[in-house]
């Protein structure tokens, strides 16, 4: 009797868990957003940017000067990653928890006063995109080591040149 019922139950269960595991596994990135604040500055020497990758290499670099993203202080430049590049970028994300983990801000007595912010959003393959993870300007304090290995790498992945060319250094 029991392997009668078993024969009923099984197939109905195993595409039960075919479709609920697929559904629970975490859906592949598309593009990911790094947004860096320098802080309450005076114009002059205030500055922001935010660095986008997509899954396929593509990148680009918008940089403000001062406050004002209108005209002249605004500079957008794009770039590619190389395939190596990817991979270490995609070793980052893991490592950071940024995908697996939801990770939270600190408590407020523990976040500084000024400064600099910054954080990452992930996005998925859907369309329309979805936000998959969103790291906030203060994270909880066990991350904040491997995120500052993960944003200097993505900062890495803009092109030299282009730091030089919103600085403002010659590179001759």
């Amino acid at each position: 009797m029991t392997a009668g019922i078993n024969k009923f139950l099984l197939p109905p269960l195993m595409v039960l868990l075919f479709f609920v595991s697929g559904s629970c596994s975490s859906q592949e990135w598309q593009r990911l957003n790094y947004y860096y604040n320098s802080g309450a500055l005076p114009p002059p020497y205030h500055y922001s940017y935010n660095i986008s990758i997509t899954s396929d290499g593509a990148g680009e670099l918008t940089y403000v000067k001062g406050y004002d993203e209108k005209g002249k202080n605004k500079t957008q430049l794009s770039f590619t990653l190389g395939k190596k590049q990817m991979k270490e970028l995609k070793r980052q994300l893991k490592i950071s928890g940024v995908l697996t983990d939801k990770i939270k801000e600190r408590p407020n007595e523990e976040i500084p006063d000024g400064g600099h912010s910054d954080n990452l959003t992930v996005y998925s393959d859907s369309e329309p995109p979805e936000i998959i993870a969103s790291v906030p300007s203060y994270p909880d304090l066990k991350y904040v080591a491997a995120l500052n290995k993960l944003y200097e790498y993505i900062v890495s992945c803009v092109p030299n040149e282009y730091w030089n060319e919103v600085n403002g250094i010659n590179g001759d």
